[in-house]
Protein backbone atom coordinates (compact mmCIF):
# COMPACT_ATOMS: atom_id res chain seq x y z
CA UNK A 1 0.00 0.00 0.00
CA UNK A 2 1.77 3.26 -1.11
CA UNK A 3 1.41 6.44 1.66
CA UNK A 4 1.54 9.90 1.25
CA UNK A 5 2.46 13.22 3.25
CA UNK A 6 -0.14 15.95 2.47
CA UNK A 7 1.06 19.05 3.69
CA UNK A 8 -2.11 21.47 4.06
CA UNK A 9 -5.45 20.65 5.11
CA UNK A 10 -7.29 23.61 3.13
CA UNK A 11 -9.61 22.43 -0.11
CA UNK A 12 -6.65 21.46 -1.91
CA UNK A 13 -4.94 19.34 0.44
CA UNK A 14 -8.43 17.71 2.36
CA UNK A 15 -9.54 16.75 -1.53
CA UNK A 16 -6.08 15.45 -2.86
CA UNK A 17 -6.02 13.32 0.70
CA UNK A 18 -9.55 12.19 0.32
CA UNK A 19 -8.90 11.10 -3.48
CA UNK A 20 -5.92 8.59 -2.61
CA UNK A 21 -7.68 7.18 0.67
CA UNK A 22 -10.46 6.09 -1.59
CA UNK A 23 -7.66 5.13 -4.46
CA UNK A 24 -6.20 3.00 -1.56
CA UNK A 25 -3.20 4.85 -0.06
CA UNK A 26 -2.49 5.46 3.56
CA UNK A 27 -2.53 9.22 3.61
CA UNK A 28 -1.27 11.18 6.66
CA UNK A 29 -2.60 15.34 6.62
CA UNK A 30 -0.09 18.00 8.28
CA UNK A 31 -1.44 21.56 8.98
CA UNK A 32 0.07 24.36 10.96
CA UNK A 33 -3.16 25.70 12.33
CA UNK A 34 -5.50 24.93 14.72
CA UNK A 35 -8.07 23.71 12.49
CA UNK A 36 -8.12 22.23 9.00
CA UNK A 37 -9.95 24.52 6.06
CA UNK A 38 -6.94 27.06 5.18
CA UNK A 39 -8.64 30.17 3.38
CA UNK A 40 -12.11 28.24 4.52
CA UNK A 41 -12.04 29.96 7.63
CA UNK A 42 -14.42 31.11 10.07
CA UNK A 43 -13.90 33.16 13.34
CA UNK A 44 -16.42 34.16 16.52
CA UNK A 45 -15.92 37.16 18.28
CA UNK A 46 -18.21 36.97 21.31
CA UNK A 47 -21.70 36.03 20.02
CA UNK A 48 -20.78 36.90 15.95
CA UNK A 49 -19.48 34.71 13.81
CA UNK A 50 -17.34 35.42 10.89
CA UNK A 51 -16.17 33.95 7.31
CA UNK A 52 -13.09 36.29 7.12
CA UNK A 53 -11.12 34.39 4.21
CA UNK A 54 -13.42 32.93 0.95
CA UNK A 55 -16.68 34.10 1.03
CA UNK A 56 -18.39 31.78 -1.15
CA UNK A 57 -18.37 29.04 -3.72
CA UNK A 58 -18.81 29.75 -7.51
CA UNK A 59 -18.98 26.77 -9.95
CA UNK A 60 -17.91 26.57 -13.70
CA UNK A 61 -16.35 23.22 -14.04
CA UNK A 62 -18.51 20.10 -14.47
CA UNK A 63 -16.42 17.98 -11.87
CA UNK A 64 -16.68 20.35 -9.20
CA UNK A 65 -20.43 20.87 -10.44
CA UNK A 66 -20.89 17.49 -9.45
CA UNK A 67 -19.46 17.64 -5.93
CA UNK A 68 -21.12 21.23 -5.10
CA UNK A 69 -24.41 19.10 -5.97
CA UNK A 70 -23.68 16.33 -3.63
CA UNK A 71 -23.09 19.30 -0.76
CA UNK A 72 -25.87 21.02 -1.40
CA UNK A 73 -27.77 17.31 -0.89
CA UNK A 74 -26.24 16.85 2.22
CA UNK A 75 -27.18 20.50 3.45
CA UNK A 76 -23.29 21.50 3.74
CA UNK A 77 -23.59 24.33 1.85
CA UNK A 78 -26.32 26.78 0.16
CA UNK A 79 -27.07 29.32 -2.29
CA UNK A 80 -26.57 33.09 -1.28
CA UNK A 81 -26.84 35.00 -4.06
CA UNK A 82 -26.34 34.94 -7.63
CA UNK A 83 -24.45 37.78 -9.56
CA UNK A 84 -23.00 37.65 -13.41
CA UNK A 85 -25.03 33.96 -14.35
CA UNK A 86 -23.09 32.22 -11.20
CA UNK A 87 -24.64 31.50 -8.00
CA UNK A 88 -22.64 32.21 -5.00
CA UNK A 89 -22.87 29.36 -2.40
CA UNK A 90 -22.49 30.06 1.47
CA UNK A 91 -21.24 27.04 3.82
CA UNK A 92 -24.17 26.23 6.83
CA UNK A 93 -22.24 27.77 9.90
CA UNK A 94 -19.28 29.42 8.25
CA UNK A 95 -16.97 28.10 5.09
CA UNK A 96 -14.43 26.50 7.87
CA UNK A 97 -18.01 23.73 8.35
CA UNK A 98 -17.64 22.76 4.70
CA UNK A 99 -13.82 21.69 5.10
CA UNK A 100 -14.87 19.77 8.52
CA UNK A 101 -16.91 18.28 6.72
CA UNK A 102 -14.83 17.32 3.71
CA UNK A 103 -12.00 16.02 6.82
CA UNK A 104 -14.29 13.26 8.12
CA UNK A 105 -12.57 10.06 8.41
CA UNK A 106 -9.04 11.62 7.14
CA UNK A 107 -5.97 11.51 9.30
CA UNK A 108 -5.14 15.08 10.12
CA UNK A 109 -2.60 16.25 12.39
CA UNK A 110 -3.11 20.07 13.05
CA UNK A 111 -0.99 22.15 15.32
CA UNK A 112 1.77 20.62 13.08
CA UNK A 113 4.74 22.77 11.98
CA UNK A 114 6.52 21.42 9.35
CA UNK A 115 9.95 22.91 8.88
CA UNK A 116 11.87 20.77 6.83
CA UNK A 117 11.27 18.50 4.07
CA UNK A 118 14.01 16.01 2.71
CA UNK A 119 14.27 12.79 0.76
CA UNK A 120 16.25 9.58 2.38
CA UNK A 121 15.88 5.81 0.45
CA UNK A 122 13.04 5.70 2.69
CA UNK A 123 11.22 7.83 1.07
CA UNK A 124 10.25 11.48 1.87
CA UNK A 125 10.35 12.51 5.79
CA UNK A 126 8.95 15.57 7.19
CA UNK A 127 10.15 17.38 10.14
CA UNK A 128 8.59 19.77 12.41
CA UNK A 129 9.40 22.29 15.08
CA UNK A 130 8.85 19.64 17.91
CA UNK A 131 11.07 17.10 16.38
CA UNK A 132 8.60 14.26 15.51
CA UNK A 133 9.12 12.94 12.04
CA UNK A 134 6.44 11.83 9.30
CA UNK A 135 7.59 9.56 6.26
CA UNK A 136 5.66 8.33 3.37
CA UNK A 137 6.63 7.17 0.17
CA UNK A 138 5.06 10.17 -1.71
CA UNK A 139 3.74 13.74 -1.42
CA UNK A 140 1.57 16.37 -1.67
CA UNK A 141 2.76 20.06 -1.42
CA UNK A 142 -0.39 22.20 -0.72
CA UNK A 143 0.96 25.48 1.41
CA UNK A 144 2.10 28.44 -0.86
CA UNK A 145 5.09 27.88 -3.22
CA UNK A 146 7.21 30.28 -1.04
CA UNK A 147 6.35 28.28 1.71
CA UNK A 148 6.49 25.05 -0.03
CA UNK A 149 10.16 25.77 -1.38
CA UNK A 150 11.33 26.94 2.23
CA UNK A 151 10.32 23.09 3.57
CA UNK A 152 12.06 21.84 0.62
CA UNK A 153 14.59 24.37 0.99
CA UNK A 154 17.22 20.74 1.00
CA UNK A 155 16.21 19.28 -2.21
CA UNK A 156 15.04 22.17 -4.22
CA UNK A 157 18.22 21.27 -6.43
CA UNK A 158 16.52 17.54 -7.31
CA UNK A 159 13.21 18.24 -8.60
CA UNK A 160 12.34 18.49 -12.51
CA UNK A 161 14.16 22.23 -12.97
CA UNK A 162 10.86 23.10 -14.74
CA UNK A 163 8.82 22.81 -11.73
CA UNK A 164 11.06 24.48 -9.96
CA UNK A 165 10.63 27.39 -12.50
CA UNK A 166 6.94 27.43 -12.08
CA UNK A 167 6.75 27.38 -8.19
CA UNK A 168 9.37 30.07 -8.04
CA UNK A 169 7.20 32.61 -11.06
CA UNK A 170 3.82 32.58 -8.62
CA UNK A 171 2.81 35.60 -6.57
CA UNK A 172 0.50 36.56 -4.35
CA UNK A 173 -1.18 40.01 -3.22
CA UNK A 174 -1.95 40.07 0.42
CA UNK A 175 -4.86 41.35 2.14
CA UNK A 176 -6.22 42.45 5.43
CA UNK A 177 -9.45 40.76 6.82
CA UNK A 178 -10.96 42.67 9.10
CA UNK A 179 -14.03 41.57 11.03
CA UNK A 180 -16.14 44.14 13.14
CA UNK A 181 -18.87 43.75 15.23
CA UNK A 182 -21.35 46.84 15.80
CA UNK A 183 -24.57 47.49 17.30
CA UNK A 184 -27.57 48.23 14.53
CA UNK A 185 -27.76 45.91 11.72
CA UNK A 186 -25.22 46.83 8.50
CA UNK A 187 -25.61 48.81 6.05
CA UNK A 188 -24.56 46.63 3.16
CA UNK A 189 -27.16 46.59 0.66
CA UNK A 190 -28.67 43.21 0.04
CA UNK A 191 -27.40 40.64 -0.27
CA UNK A 192 -24.73 41.27 2.04
CA UNK A 193 -22.09 41.62 0.05
CA UNK A 194 -20.95 44.72 -1.72
CA UNK A 195 -17.70 45.83 -3.76
CA UNK A 196 -17.43 49.63 -3.16
CA UNK A 197 -15.66 51.13 -6.64
CA UNK A 198 -12.38 53.02 -5.22
CA UNK A 199 -10.94 53.09 -1.91
CA UNK A 200 -8.65 50.63 -0.23
CA UNK A 201 -11.64 48.26 0.69
CA UNK A 202 -12.23 45.39 -2.25
CA UNK A 203 -15.62 44.11 -0.45
CA UNK A 204 -17.73 44.43 2.12
CA UNK A 205 -19.69 41.30 3.58
CA UNK A 206 -22.59 41.49 6.20
CA UNK A 207 -22.05 38.06 7.84
CA UNK A 208 -25.96 38.42 10.06
CA UNK A 209 -27.16 38.76 6.04
CA UNK A 210 -25.33 36.02 4.61
CA UNK A 211 -26.77 34.06 7.80
CA UNK A 212 -23.99 32.20 9.51
CA UNK A 213 -24.08 35.14 12.56
CA UNK A 214 -27.17 35.63 14.89
CA UNK A 215 -29.01 39.39 15.05
CA UNK A 216 -29.23 41.48 17.50
CA UNK A 217 -25.99 43.65 16.02
CA UNK A 218 -23.85 43.60 12.64
CA UNK A 219 -21.01 41.21 11.95
CA UNK A 220 -18.64 42.40 8.97
CA UNK A 221 -15.92 41.10 6.93
CA UNK A 222 -13.90 43.63 5.34
CA UNK A 223 -11.29 42.71 2.70
CA UNK A 224 -8.85 45.44 1.78
CA UNK A 225 -7.36 45.81 -1.95
CA UNK A 226 -4.24 44.37 -3.03
CA UNK A 227 -2.22 47.40 -3.26
CA UNK A 228 -3.73 48.97 -0.11
CA UNK A 229 -2.74 45.29 1.52
CA UNK A 230 1.09 45.64 -0.07
CA UNK A 231 1.35 48.91 1.04
CA UNK A 232 0.42 48.47 4.69
CA UNK A 233 1.45 45.32 4.95
CA UNK A 234 3.92 45.82 7.75
CA UNK A 235 2.07 49.39 9.91
CA UNK A 236 0.51 48.62 13.08
CA UNK A 237 -3.00 46.79 13.19
CA UNK A 238 -4.47 49.71 15.03
CA UNK A 239 -3.36 52.01 12.11
CA UNK A 240 -4.74 49.30 9.38
CA UNK A 241 -7.70 49.10 11.28
CA UNK A 242 -8.37 52.34 11.87
CA UNK A 243 -7.95 53.45 7.90
CA UNK A 244 -9.84 50.82 7.17
CA UNK A 245 -12.99 51.19 9.72
CA UNK A 246 -12.95 55.04 8.30
CA UNK A 247 -13.46 53.71 4.52
CA UNK A 248 -15.89 51.55 5.35
CA UNK A 249 -17.94 53.81 7.82
CA UNK A 250 -20.88 54.73 5.25
CA UNK A 251 -21.77 50.87 5.53
CA UNK A 252 -21.51 50.54 9.25
CA UNK A 253 -24.85 51.00 11.09
CA UNK A 254 -23.88 51.73 14.72
CA UNK A 255 -21.20 51.98 17.52
CA UNK A 256 -18.18 49.48 17.14
CA UNK A 257 -17.99 47.43 19.91
CA UNK A 258 -15.05 45.14 18.80
CA UNK A 259 -13.16 44.49 15.78
CA UNK A 260 -9.97 42.20 15.17
CA UNK A 261 -7.80 42.05 11.70
CA UNK A 262 -6.01 39.30 10.30
CA UNK A 263 -3.58 39.54 7.44
CA UNK A 264 -3.79 36.83 4.74
CA UNK A 265 0.06 36.99 3.57
CA UNK A 266 -0.55 34.74 0.43
CA UNK A 267 -4.34 35.50 -0.84
CA UNK A 268 -4.70 35.97 -4.15
CA UNK A 269 -2.47 34.37 -7.24
CA UNK A 270 -1.37 37.31 -9.17
CA UNK A 271 1.27 35.84 -11.53
CA UNK A 272 2.33 32.84 -12.17
CA UNK A 273 1.55 29.69 -14.64
CA UNK A 274 -1.96 28.20 -14.52
CA UNK A 275 -1.83 24.63 -14.27
CA UNK A 276 -4.06 23.18 -12.04
CA UNK A 277 -1.33 20.98 -10.28
CA UNK A 278 2.73 20.39 -10.63
CA UNK A 279 4.33 16.81 -10.43
CA UNK A 280 7.73 15.48 -10.10
CA UNK A 281 9.23 12.28 -10.10
CA UNK A 282 12.55 13.32 -8.55
CA UNK A 283 13.55 13.00 -5.98
CA UNK A 284 10.61 11.16 -5.49
CA UNK A 285 6.89 11.24 -6.45
CA UNK A 286 5.93 14.87 -5.70
CA UNK A 287 2.70 16.85 -6.13
CA UNK A 288 2.05 21.04 -6.04
CA UNK A 289 -1.26 22.31 -5.44
CA UNK A 290 -3.17 24.69 -4.62
CA UNK A 291 -5.41 27.79 -5.85
CA UNK A 292 -1.91 29.71 -6.48
CA UNK A 293 -1.43 27.26 -8.75
CA UNK A 294 -5.18 27.40 -10.84
CA UNK A 295 -6.06 30.97 -10.80
CA UNK A 296 -7.78 31.34 -7.21
CA UNK A 297 -10.99 30.44 -6.35
CA UNK A 298 -12.16 27.41 -3.92
CA UNK A 299 -13.05 25.26 -7.61
CA UNK A 300 -9.53 26.16 -8.57
CA UNK A 301 -8.22 24.49 -5.22
CA UNK A 302 -10.70 21.68 -5.65
CA UNK A 303 -9.63 21.34 -8.98
CA UNK A 304 -5.98 21.06 -8.24
CA UNK A 305 -5.94 18.86 -5.81
CA UNK A 306 -8.13 16.33 -8.06
CA UNK A 307 -5.12 17.00 -10.68
CA UNK A 308 -2.24 16.33 -7.90
CA UNK A 309 -4.02 12.48 -6.64
CA UNK A 310 -4.42 12.21 -10.17
CA UNK A 311 -0.90 12.14 -10.73
CA UNK A 312 0.15 10.49 -7.86
CA UNK A 313 -2.13 7.70 -8.72
CA UNK A 314 0.16 7.29 -12.24
CA UNK A 315 3.24 7.64 -10.07
CA UNK A 316 6.19 4.55 -9.38
CA UNK A 317 4.72 4.33 -6.24
CA UNK A 318 0.94 3.48 -7.43
CA UNK A 319 1.77 1.65 -10.79
CA UNK A 320 -1.41 -0.51 -12.36
CA UNK A 321 -3.40 2.07 -10.29
CA UNK A 322 -6.36 3.98 -12.31
CA UNK A 323 -6.75 8.33 -11.22
CA UNK A 324 -9.75 8.89 -9.54
CA UNK A 325 -12.08 11.87 -9.67
CA UNK A 326 -14.60 11.22 -7.18
CA UNK A 327 -14.86 12.66 -3.40
CA UNK A 328 -17.42 10.65 -1.19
Amino acid sequence: MPSCLVIGAGMAGLTAARLLLGDGWRVVVLDKGRGVGGRLATRRIGEARFDHGAQFITVRDALFQQHVDRWLANGWIAPWFEDGGHIRYRSEGGMSQLAKHLAVGLDIRTGVKVESIGYSSGGWRASTDTGETFQADALVMTAPPEQALAMLAGCTGQLDPAVLEHLQAVEFDPCFALMVVAKGPGLVPAPGYFRPAAGPIEWLADNVRKGISGSGGSALTIHARGDYSRQRFEVAPEEVARELLEAARPWIGGTVDAWQLHRWKFAKPVSGPCLDSLYSEVPAPVAFAGDGLAGGRVEGAFLSGVAAAAKLSESPVAIGREPSTTVE
